[in-house]
């Protein structure tokens, strides 16, 4: 169990901190970093963006620890941290606080993690991408997903869909994307806002056949 206090003047709480905890972040940084630069690893998925960038140092780093499985526990805990504490979480998205106080709050969340997870959070404290850590927890997740032949997908619709509704998109998605051995895990959202027709995310992939998207481009044709 992790306990997380944020407090409303983490400058003072946390300097002495940050400074104590110094040498240990650039030792478990420098840890990581040796880790990642080491013999290729295959990558089970091709992901672009920020947060793939660092996810994919993650999963290189965790393979070659062969750590994979304490890694994947510590960042479950991570979100769910974030999840029961938004204050912590838009700490950590605050540009105003000093990345070593965040690097120092970090390290002490961490303290009963695995070495490769505490020497990767202190690398995206250090480059002060703290605030982007839902993004680099979520690219992680579909690494690991495409590892073990998981093919996720949102599908997105301004009202709640039919059960037969939902078996045609599930095939259509599965005979479009999936190939032999993968399952499909479909998410589906309702969003009023969409007005109609449907939103569908694939992997990286996203398809836009909502009413407001067509609106929108006949605006601009418009225009």
């Amino acid at each position: 169990m992790y306990v997380v206090s944020v407090v409303n003047s983490p400058s003072k709480m946390f300097s002495r901190s940050a400074t104590r905890m110094a040498r240990s972040v650039q030792l478990q940084s420098r840890s990581f970093s040796a880790a990642a630069k080491r013999e290729p690893v295959e990558l089970p998925a091709k992901l672009f963006g920020l947060g793939a960038r660092y996810a994919n140092a993650l999963f290189t780093s965790a393979v070659r620890a062969k750590a994979l499985p304490n890694v994947e526990s510590d960042l479950k805990a991570l979100a769910q941290i974030q999840k029961e504490s938004p204050v912590f979480a838009e700490y950590l998205k605050n540009p105003i606080i000093p990345f070593e106080e965040k690097a120092a709050d970090m390290d002490k969340v961490s303290a009963g993690m695995c070495d490769t997870t505490r020497g990767f959070l202190n690398v995206v404290a250090q480059n002060n991408r703290l605030g982007e850590l839902n993004k680099i927890l979520r690219s992680f997740q579909l690494l690991l997903n495409a590892q073990r032949g998981i093919v996720e997908a949102t599908v997105t619709s301004s009202e709640d869909l039919s059960a037969k509704q939902l078996k045609s998109i599930e095939q259509a998605i599965s005979s479009g994307y999936l190939s032999d051995g993968q399952s499909l895990n479909l998410t589906v959202k309702v969003a009023p806002a969409i007005l109609g027709g449907l939103q569908i995310q694939v992997g990286d992939k996203f398809l836009d056949l909502s009413v407001a998207s067509s609106i929108n481009n006949i605006q601009k044709v418009l225009v």
